[in-house]
């Protein structure tokens, strides 16, 4: 992998920049940092038509910029030199504080563009399959969800555990009270099984109504049992009433209608 001083403006972006922005005070603390000491790490690139991708190192290709520089150091990687550039792409991926979004955008990237498995992804970012295949789940969270964990409202978890309300009006207003208040994943699990309840006695109410009154099954007659009268000894069948809670004055109002 050779090293040369490539100039800037023959530069293009990456095809892929998890970041949705550069933040300001970092770029100028590493343009500052580069006055200073210089370019510790080049950026990676590769050939494209007469010019080169950048493919690691967008910090330090827009700090250059930003300290009014013509060219930058570069590492030039040729079209197929993969493992170089998985190398690279695994010190950046460790290296990077990305936020959960930013980093299921970084492992969709890794499958869909470097055509990686989820195992290999999972072994590239030392973590499970599971871990994989969760955090690209987050991308499938409707945008309200998804904004709240990128603007860090509601954590990956959390978010999680309401998307799994399926009705989308109860969905939002779980979320909405998860953002105002504060909500722990713990109880955004139990608010998401409180949802489906409801929807489930919903629809059997429902079903019930239109299927009609007379499609219902006859609640079961109540158990007769045999017993004696207690004043003259007769035997008789009677109801087996199950007992009733009363307040004190219906006791009194029972006692001198009986």
């Amino acid at each position: 992998m050779q090293i040369t001083e490539i100039k800037l403006n023959d530069i293009i972006d990456p095809l892929f920049q998890p970041r949705d922005k550069l933040e300001i005070e970092g770029l100028e603390a590493l343009a500052t940092s580069i006055r200073e000491i210089g370019l510790i790490n080049p950026i990676i690139v590769k050939p494209h038509a007469d010019q080169y991708r950048l493919i690691a190192g967008t910090r330090r290709f827009h700090a250059f910029k930003m300290l009014g520089k013509d060219s930058i150091p570069a590492k030039v990687v040729e079209e197929g030199d993969r493992e170089s550039l998985l190398i690279q792409f695994s010190e950046n991926f460790h290296r990077q504080d990305l936020n959960p979004l930013q980093l299921a955008r970084t492992l969709e990237f890794l499958l869909t563009e470097m055509k990686l498995s989820t195992s290999e992804v999972a072994l590239l970012c030392n973590k499970s399959r599971e871990w994989v295949s969760k955090t690209l789940s987050l991308l499938e969270m409707p945008d309200y969800l998804q904004e709240a964990v990128q603007t860090n409202l509601l954590s990956s978890s959390v978010a999680q555990e309401l998307d799994r309300i399926p009705n989308q009006t109860l969905k939002e207003q779980y979320t909405s009270h998860a953002v105002a208040g504060g909500c722990t994943e713990k109880v955004a699990r139990q608010w998401a099984q409180q949802a489906k309840m409801t929807l489930a006695a919903q629809a059997d109410r429902v079903a019930q109504r239109e299927a009609g009154a007379d499609a219902l099954p006859p609640p079961p007659p109540p158990p007769l049992q045999r017993q004696t009268c207690y004043i003259c000894g007769a035997p008789e069948d009677r109801v087996v009433l199950e007992p009733v809670l009363l307040c004190w004055h219906c006791k009194q109002n029972l006692a001198q209608h009986s």
